[in-house]
């Protein structure tokens, strides 16, 4: 398919109303995961500087990697609409809970408790999505396009929550970021209080509670299950830039706290331009060639951001690998919506989910020791080689995924039947 022709799939889809509500609200839960990921990161930096940064994160991903898959159930028997509505009024209430606490000075004990406990309700958001999007779609096309769609989301509004949480916490500090973002969510969840839930895919209770049931899934298509470790592998890259870009804004580049959110909305801006790349994605029926490129080639721009750490050359590396994490997004996800059965493709994308919070819970932990031995530089080097070889190494079980997954996969999906 052309890009004209690929352009006119996305207005098609633009012209639903339900569509514009689930971008819109997925585009305010993007930038308040990321506003408030920057946010809590310099909170805990100014507490203890790059390992108190690193904690944080971590004491926060490794409860959420679990929390995932085990939240992911619900979104296989309740639906994804159902459940998107109630992620997101619990991360709402969850940010109002974490800024009222900094607002007030309480203990940062208490600080990152609650913190974890909202980490673990942003879990909800990509399963329930996953499994609401192939009832909004008609044709393959359509399917490769609202994931190129909310991959368009996913940059602008990591762009402007990452731009919007720097300001703030420059001008009034973390508190008053995560408060606003809490907001934003509000507003999420009423976007999609309208959206038709459609129905799970349920067959039997002890089915559902089964969560075996994505595992099983995986180990049966081991070309899925290579989509998986390619993205999770890629979250370990965004783990370890969570907590470098802290420590290369202010330790090395000496851009002050909020240098971070700055550096993490050039990250963003660069997804907006792979966004427009991934407009190349529609009408394909092979997506594994451009998958492993990208993955590739975001790791050789990691090698070099950590062997050119100057303020203009992190600005200009960051975007284009952000570029090349959106084909990556768009590409991996299409692949896993097309392959996953649909009675538990909530259950895949919280495994999903899963990994990729210990992907990044991961990255976080190895910046520590990466720093302390090496350096800044030499640990973004490290990191890239890791993602490279990951990717090469799963390399033919993406390509079989590619050569099986069912194309007409959301006009194809099997009616549901709803437990009583």
């Amino acid at each position: 398919m052309d890009r004209p022709g690929a352009v006119s799939v996305v207005r098609r889809l633009l012209h639903r109303r339900d569509v514009r509500r689930v971008e819109l609200a997925y585009a305010g839960f993007i930038s308040a995961e990321f506003g408030t990921w920057v946010a809590i990161l310099v909170y805990a930096y100014e507490r203890g500087g790059a390992t108190g940064a690193a904690l944080a994160a971590l004491a926060q991903l490794l409860p959420a990697s679990v929390a995932a898959p085990l939240l992911s159930g619900l979104v296989d028997r309740r639906g994804g609409a159902t459940v998107l509505r109630l992620g997101y009024l619990c991360q709402a209430a969850g940010f109002a809970a974490v800024a009222t606490l900094i607002l007030i000075s309480a203990p940062p004990a208490l600080v990152y408790a609650t913190a974890i406990v909202t980490a673990c309700a942003v879990t909800m958001t990509r399963p329930a999505q996953a499994a609401l999007i192939p009832s909004l779609v008609r044709d393959a096309d359509e399917l490769t396009a609202i994931n190129t769609l909310s991959g368009w989301s996913e940059a602008i509004s990591d762009l402007a929550g990452t731009a919007l949480a720097g300001a703030l916490i420059a001008i009034e500090g973390p508190g008053v970021a995560i408060a606003w973002f809490g907001l934003v969510l509000i507003v999420s969840a009423a976007l999609v209080a309208t959206v038709n839930p459609g129905e799970p895919y349920v067959t039997e209770p002890e089915e559902v509670s089964d969560l075996r049931g994505g595992l099983i899934a995986l180990r049966e298509d081991r070309g899925l299950a290579g989509v998986v470790a390619v993205l999770g592998a890629e979250y370990l890259v965004i783990g370890v830039l969570d907590v470098l870009l802290v420590v290369l804004a202010i330790g090395v580049l000496e851009m002050g706290e909020s240098g971070a959110g700055y550096l993490s909305a050039a990250f963003g801006a660069g997804g907006i331009l792979g966004s427009v790349a991934a407009l190349s994605l529609i009408g394909r029926r092979r997506l594994a060639s451009p998958l492993i490129a990208a993955a590739v080639g975001w790791a050789a721009l990691m090698v070099a951001l950590g062997a050119w750490p100057t303020v203009g050359g992190a600005f200009l590396l960051l975007a284009i690998a952000g570029a090349a994490r959106t084909v990556v997004e768009v590409a991996g996800r299409t692949m896993l919506l097309r392959g996953a059965p649909a009675e538990v493709r909530g259950r895949v994308f919280g495994l999903l989910e899963g990994v990729s919070m210990l992907g990044l819970a991961l990255g976080s932990l190895l910046v520590l020791g990466m720093v302390a031995l090496a350096g800044a530089g030499m640990a973004l080097v490290a990191t890239g080689g890791l993602l490279s070889l990951v990717t090469l190494a799963t390399a033919a079980r993406v390509h079989r995924a590619d050569r099986s997954a069912p194309v007409n996969l959301p006009s194809a999906a099997p009616a549901a039947v709803v437990v009583p």
